[in-house]
């Protein structure tokens, strides 16, 4: 059975090299995320202080994908 991810909104802080971003979640906490496929298939483009959703991995609370940009 797959763990289920927790969807937060966070803010691009930092553009990391091979499509990375360094994003902060509302309870200040930093993390690494990087577009979900959808996102990368329709070349949508970060920027930072944009508004996103990112799912959290369930192993590694330091790491997520972004779902959306709000």
């Amino acid at each position: 059975m797959e763990a289920l991810a927790e969807t937060v909104e966070a803010t691009v802080i930092d553009l990391l090299p091979q499509g990375a971003v360094r994003l902060e979640l509302a309870s200040r906490a930093q993390v690494i995320g990087h577009p979900a496929s959808a996102a990368r298939v329709n070349f949508t483009r970060l920027r930072p202080n944009d508004r996103v959703l990112v799912e959290l991995s369930p192993h590694d609370k330091s790491r997520g994908r972004i779902v959306r940009r709000l």
